[in-house]
């Protein structure tokens, strides 16, 4: 009985490897057509054509495997000689030994978390591509560059708000014997609204820590790449977004003093379960501080907030006292216009990034260093690009002028 159940599985696969070799051996007898036609093109004439236009002189071919997503296809690279310009396929890359979707398919496996030996194992499962895990590691690092590239970008046209937060993870410390041992690090991450509403990530990097030298590092490179308080357009950096830590507020009054620093609310209302004695006031508490910030007017907003204060002190002093800390920072963006108080009163913007990265980083567990993580957060965000990704919907109001 086994076997009669197996039986319409095991019939199922072999049509689809006859489907897969019949659609390999269909692109590869098609690529060669092209190739040669490509070169009939470039030489003028047919073969065994007399003619004073022709080109050059047909040299037989060279033989290339090229990996794609209908398995490894056996092409035949056409070559000229006697010609004055050399020949080359506009079809194929020069060396070109992967199909650009095979490549992309890496990367994506890569973003999401997969291992290099997993992502060669998966490509001859999916393609039939026999891709070793060095070459795996070759393609994804050529990525390196771009990331380099997006960290040296110039900052021309400045940004009005800017959040700023750090997501935790693990990195392998290398060992003179033996694997590794995982250490905790922070990726700092720098979110920014352009004055026409566009959204976008500054720069981020891997760091220790988020204490005051690592955020001073972080924020002086994208200061020495433009920017700045103030643009040569008049545009203005009109505040800095933050969960309240206390190494960015330090950070930030060594590299912008002069720019308003907003502290987000829903944070602060968070962070208040950890100075509490008592654990069963949480709900409670936290929904009268949030009711807060609903206010209309910074006005009624100050009065709530009185009244909060004289109701908790009493049973709970060190979370009044914590939260009433950075109370001028959290009521900063009463002084914006209306539409945009609720995107500044919090740092949703880059949070909702930051999901996007946890979704990804959730299979990966330790990075193996800190170029492998800031290379895959770059291959997500470019990916989310791609998708057309938007963490928020751009205001039209969001102008300069507004």
């Amino acid at each position: 009985m086994g076997s009669i159940r197996q039986a319409p599985d095991e019939i199922q696969a072999a049509m689809w490897r006859l489907v897969q070799d019949e659609g390999r051996r269909v692109m590869e007898g098609m690529l060669n057509r092209m190739l040669e036609a490509e070169r009939m093109l470039f030489v003028g004439v047919v073969p065994y054509e007399r003619s004073a236009l022709r080109r050059g002189r047909r040299n037989g071919y060279d033989a290339r495997t090229l990996d794609s997503r209908w398995g490894a296809l056996r092409l035949r690279i056409p070559k000229v000689r006697q010609s004055a310009d050399a020949f080359r396929s506009r079809i194929l890359r020069a060396y070109q030994r992967r199909e650009n979707d095979v490549e992309r398919c890496v990367l994506e496996w890569v973003a999401c978390g997969m291992s290099t030996r997993a992502v060669s194992q998966e490509m001859v499962r999916a393609f039939g591509a026999i891709l070793s895990a060095g070459t795996v590691s070759a393609v994804v690092s050529r990525i390196d560059a771009d990331v380099q590239a997006f960290h040296r970008r110039p900052i021309e046209r400045g940004y009005r708000y800017v959040y700023l937060d750090g997501k935790y993870g693990k990195v392998s410390r290398p060992a003179r014997r033996g694997r590794g041992k995982a250490r905790q690090a922070v990726l700092l991450l720098g979110w920014g609204i352009r004055h026409d509403g566009r959204e976008e990530l500054i720069d981020f990097r891997v760091a220790p820590d988020e204490s005051e030298a690592s955020w001073d590092g972080f924020l002086r490179g994208v200061r020495e790449r433009g920017m700045t308080e103030e643009n040569r357009w008049g545009e203005r950096l009109e505040r800095f977004i933050t969960d309240g830590d206390q190494g960015i507020a330090s950070a930030l009054a060594l590299n912008y003093p002069t720019t308003p620093h907003q502290v987000c609310v829903f944070h602060k209302v968070k962070n208040l379960l950890g100075d509490l004695r008592d654990k069963s006031l949480k709900g409670a508490i936290q929904g009268e501080a949030g009711a807060v910030f609903e206010a209309a007017t910074r006005a009624e907003a100050t009065a709530r907030l009185e009244h909060w204060k004289k109701c908790w002190t009493r049973t709970e002093p060190l979370a009044v006292a914590h939260f009433m800390r950075d109370v001028d920072k959290m009521l900063l963006f009463y002084e914006s216009p209306p539409l945009l108080r609720r995107r500044l009163k919090t740092s949703n913007p880059i949070e909702r990034f930051i999901r996007e990265l946890d979704r990804k980083f959730e299979r990966v567990g330790v990075f193996p260093s800190a170029r492998s993580w800031e290379r895959t957060t770059y291959l997500v965000y470019r990916q989310l690009l791609q998708r057309g990704y938007a963490p928020t919907r751009p205001l039209h109001n969001l102008t300069r002028t507004s």
